[in-house]
């Protein structure tokens, strides 16, 4: 019951609400309009008719002997569908319709692509001057590079990202999912709600231009400067820890991650090595000798590989939620490699409302997704509607909202347009 009430009361009091958003984004960037959606905003998602290429995208479900799209119900929840064929000169006359009726347009195409079909920025705001165009693309709008296409393996690789995941003997090795499309997805949101902030004092909109490019290499940190600064390339490292104390290690169901090195707080490598000895571990009471108090030592190829055999044979009768727990009484930063499966009956994240359910009628199941990572009192977010089908409102926003009669539709139903 109390979920239920906080997913009216979003639909009913989001911080966006009153905020129109169209979104053409082709692919995972949608997410962009799905976080403004969980935030309350209306969210009409534009597909050419048929459907967009998302209801196709992996993973896959067979419902009834057709083919559901798992990323299309978590992308495109809480959002409406009308279809439209912006190629189409009827077709670009009704989307310049809803332009006027709307405050944000997210776009992913090939720059020029949007100016080609006379719907740029310029005839946007000569339309509505309090439009925000927020255009999510490879390579952001100008330069070299800008019309060139990318995968999201092909954008980790640009932005430099792909070059430190995997480890040292072998070639780079990309994070699952569509984490680089994805990065740039939830920079484009920021940049939205920065956007619209804005526009607040002008009541003018403007154009976000938002580069996947840069958003990966933004995540580069650190590694930047010191290139700039030493001529130091970072390198890929794995999961071999930098030092004893301070890396991924087995045990007895899965693995642990642990900072408890010199990378942590010297009173958790003391406390660390006291808890082992202390356990009658073989080799454990080793870890009190003077030696283990050397910077040096520990970073040693010696010493992380000592305290790797160790510490492993500690593990080797431990549990990682047991190692989870006690190491946090003893303020060790240590915490599970959880997989999924952990992930979803994980007592913190149940216990703080994170997941949330839908009935999905694509994929004819209830479906659970991660919720908002944050909580607003006045005006929470969460999801609200399951992923519209096809064209599921392009009576409503068509005949009720634009005021075209059932016949008209009907002919541009028939001439392909929407």
């Amino acid at each position: 019951m109390a979920n239920e009430r906080a997913r009216t009361e979003a639909a009913d009091h989001g911080a966006l609400s009153g905020v129109r958003v169209l979104d053409l984004a082709t692919n995972a960037v949608a997410y962009t309009s799905r976080l403004l959606g969980d935030l309350g905003a209306e969210v009409i998602r534009v597909e050419p008719p048929g459907g967009g290429a998302l209801r196709r995208a992996a993973p896959l479900q067979v419902v009834n002997d057709s083919v559901a799209s798992c990323a299309h119900a978590f992308w495109n929840a809480n959002k409406k569908s009308v279809t439209l064929d912006l190629e189409h000169p009827q077709g670009r006359k009704l989307f310049c319709d809803l332009v006027d009726r709307s405050d944000v347009v997210i776009e992913t195409f090939t720059p020029g692509t949007l100016a080609g079909w006379g719907l740029g920025y310029e005839e946007m705001k000569r339309r509505n001057a309090g439009i925000i165009l927020v255009s999510v693309t490879p390579y952001g709008q100008h330069g070299p590079r800008a019309k060139f296409r990318a995968t999201d393996l092909t954008l980790l690789a640009a932005g430099g990202l792909l070059s430190l995941g995997g480890y040292p003997e072998t070639g780079p090795v990309a994070v699952p999912g569509e984490q680089g499309y994805l990065a740039a997805a939830i920079f484009g949101a920021v940049a939205t709600l920065t956007a619209l902030l804005e526009r607040e004092g002008t009541n003018h909109g403007q154009w976000v231009d938002v580069s996947g490019q840069e958003c990966i290499a933004f995540a580069l940190e650190d590694a930047v400067p010191e290139w700039y600064l030493n001529r130091t390339i970072r390198r890929r490292t794995g999961d071999k820890a930098r030092e004893a104390g301070t890396g991924v290690y087995p045990c007895k169901d899965g693995h642990v991650s642990m900072v408890a090195g010199r990378l942590g707080t010297a009173k958790a490598f003391k406390t660390l090595v006291q808890w082992i000895a202390d356990s009658g571990t073989p080799r454990g009471k080793e870890l009190l000798e003077e030696r283990w108090q050397d910077f040096k030592y520990r970073q040693s190829a010696e010493g992380i590989e000592r305290f790797e055999a160790i510490f492993t044979a500690f593990c080797a009768t431990r549990s990682k939620q047991e190692l989870y727990v006690e190491g946090q009484a003893r303020q060790i930063a240590i915490a599970p490699v959880n997989s999924v499966a952990d992930l979803v009956q994980n007592e913190q994240l149940h216990a703080n409302n994170y997941f949330r359910s839908l009935d999905d009628r694509d994929l004819n199941a209830t479906v659970t997704f991660p919720g908002p990572p944050y909580r607003l009192a006045k005006t929470p977010a969460g999801v609200r509607t399951p992923a519209a089908t096809t064209g599921e409102h392009n009576h409503t926003i068509y005949v009720g909202e634009l005021g075209m009669n059932e016949d008209q539709l009907r002919a541009l139903e028939v001439a392909g347009v929407v």
